[in-house]
């Protein structure tokens, strides 16, 4: 296979994962920038002799272009430059560099912790240019030559969303490539494998959030506190709303709660079923999500007044079935709820 055939066949895997996840559900799209610190641990450089070569610490860049699948899964192509200074060959002061170009398909899963942090592990696979520019002394020689090959790499890191389209993330790094076959200005072949270590943060901007609406934030309508009422005709479907892109408790809402597990007690209820709705001003697999997260907050302050998790069912429906039908990107207050429910 040669390396322009190879980085085809790469993109063509990308393009691949992207559109076949765009037709799976409506998820997002993101670009992706970094930049960082790289680490080069010595390796051997083989041609007439074997010559350990250490490098400087040096920088690297990355642009990605990637698709979130809306369930933890991200699959992204990215193209990057690393580059470090030699520091010696075989002890001695050396001159010139060592550039590494890749592009590379990366499968990354986010693990979600209800938080606007989220921890994050990765691998990729791809194809590297590896150069020697103006490398020297080997021998009585220089090498100003560069080879392709396979590469892979492991990559951990976090992220941290700033907003709704917008996340900054920070991740480790190792990038490997192996076999590279070089020729000295003397002709000479030379032969060596390449490594790097390296810490980068950056900026990823995705399009799969809430679109943004020109009208005005309508006033969020407050549930009405339900009145307990005499056993053992007690009420057992309850309602808590919620604020746009909120899964924030608010104090209507933590009163309709209490009232629900003090009626609860009273009828000896032990199970509770809740389900999390959203309206339809973003993406299905972002609203989701985000119905998952507010049926989670309810749980919680049911946990705290006595429940146990055992206890508790929770349903998340995203924006699939609303409360009151709206075209798509409408922010509706009455579709952004809990519905809890004692069967």
């Amino acid at each position: 296979m040669t390396f322009k055939f190879g980085l085809a066949a790469l993109a063509a895997v990308g393009a691949t994962l992207l559109t076949s996840s765009a037709i799976a559900q409506d998820a997002g799209p993101y670009v992706g920038v970094g930049v960082g610190f790289v680490d080069a641990p010595s390796t051997t450089v083989t041609d007439t002799a074997s010559r350990s070569v250490k490098f400087d610490n040096g920088l690297m860049g990355s642009l990605a272009l990637g698709y979130d699948y809306g369930s933890n899964w991200r699959a992204e192509v990215e193209l990057s430059r690393r580059a470090n200074d030699l520091d010696s060959v075989a002890g001695a002061t050396a001159a010139g560099k060592m550039q590494a170009t890749s592009l590379m398909a990366n499968a990354i899963y986010d693990f979600d912790i209800n938080s606007p942090v989220t921890p994050y592990l990765g691998a990729g696979l791809g194809f590297s240019q590896v150069k020697l520019k103006n490398a020297s002394p080997f021998g009585a020689s220089s090498i100003n030559d560069s080879d392709r090959a396979l590469a892979y790499q492991g990559i951990a890191g976090l992220s941290y969303a700033v907003n709704e389209t917008i996340d900054l993330f920070a991740d480790y790094r190792y990038f490997a490539t192996r076999d590279l076959d070089v020729n000295t200005a003397a002709g000479t072949a030379a032969s060596f494998d390449a490594s790097t270590h390296s810490v980068m943060a950056g900026l990823r901007f995705n399009f799969g959030a809430p679109k943004p609406q020109m009208k005005p934030e309508p006033v969020a309508a407050v549930a009405p506190v339900a009145a307990p009422a005499p056993a053992p005709s007690l009420p057992k479907n309850y309602i808590v709303f919620f604020d746009w892109d909120k899964a924030d408790i608010t104090p209507e809402s933590a009163a309709i709660i209490r009232t629900a597990a003090s009626n609860a007690g009273a009828m000896k209820m032990v199970r509770l079923d809740l389900t999390g709705h959203a309206d339809r001003s973003g993406t299905d697999a972002y609203n989701l999500k985000l119905s998952k997260r507010r049926a989670d907050a309810v749980k919680a302050m049911f946990k705290d007044l006595g429940f146990k998790d055992n206890e508790i069912s929770v349903v998340a429906k995203g924006e699939t079935d609303p409360l009151v039908p709206t075209d798509d990107g409408v922010r509706e207050p009455q579709n952004r709820r809990v519905e809890i429910v004692m069967p």
